[in-house]
């Protein structure tokens, strides 16, 4: 996996670009991630995941941080949609503006969710990251690597949020305000990372990443443009 010497979504928290963090972590890893934001004056919650895994919202202060876990709470993360009567976006959207995701990129994963995040648009089922991914490609002139959060090593992106598609404007736009401040503090470390990012990666439907030459006939493949 690539390593930097900073993560992008906390650069961009710190930098003001990103009003709030919602991120998975492994149970050991939690309780130093949590301190870290205290340090930096940031509010912290935690809520169960699984028995693995546990989410940390980072914001600037205890009511939004406390919000950010009532929203999810709301959401019943891993439940799916649920019967079409039941769903309501309202949750969806509030979490996805309270964490500064572009409102037209919030409204493409809401669609998802009200499907089914395992259906794609013609019924078949399949891993809901090879449905984010087929369905913003098929929506993309082009792909930019600065959309691009799936890295075949699982390198962090620019974003931290599915793109609507891989040439979107307000991400493309999010994604330049990061990369700036991530460059001012490591700028090897853009190189790097755009480096991963770059490489072409195949999606396949169970969601297994691999490189583009060992694709099956069934994956999605995003060969990205040259870094910028």
């Amino acid at each position: 996996m690539t390593r930097v010497a900073f993560t992008p979504e906390w650069v961009a928290l710190c930098a003001g670009v990103k009003p709030a963090l919602r991120v998975w972590r492994a149970r050991r890893w939690i309780a130093a991630e949590a301190a870290a934001g205290r340090r930096r004056g940031f509010a912290i919650e935690i809520a169960d995941h699984d028995a693995e895994r546990a989410i940390l919202y980072v914001a600037a202060t205890p009511a939004d941080a406390r919000r950010l876990r009532e929203l999810e709470a709301a959401i019943a993360p891993g439940k799916g949609a649920g019967a079409a009567r039941a769903f309501d976006p309202a949750p969806h959207r509030a979490l996805g503006a309270a964490l500064g995701y572009p409102p037209c990129c919030v409204e493409a994963f809401v669609t998802r969710i009200a499907r089914g995040v395992d259906r794609t648009s013609s019924g078949a089922n399949a891993h809901e990251d090879f449905v984010a991914v087929s369905t913003a490609r098929a929506a993309s002139r082009r792909l930019d690597l600065r959309c691009n959060i799936f890295a075949a090593d699982h390198a962090p992106g620019w974003v931290s949020h599915v793109a609507c598609r891989f040439d979107c404007p307000a991400s493309l736009a999010y994604a330049d305000q990061v990369i700036a401040a991530f460059r001012a503090l490591d700028p090897a470390g853009v190189v790097e990372l755009n480096r991963a990012l770059a490489t072409a990666v195949a999606i396949e439907p169970d969601g297994q990443r691999r490189a583009a030459a060992d694709a099956s006939p069934a994956a999605c493949v995003l060969a990205f443009d040259d870094p910028p």
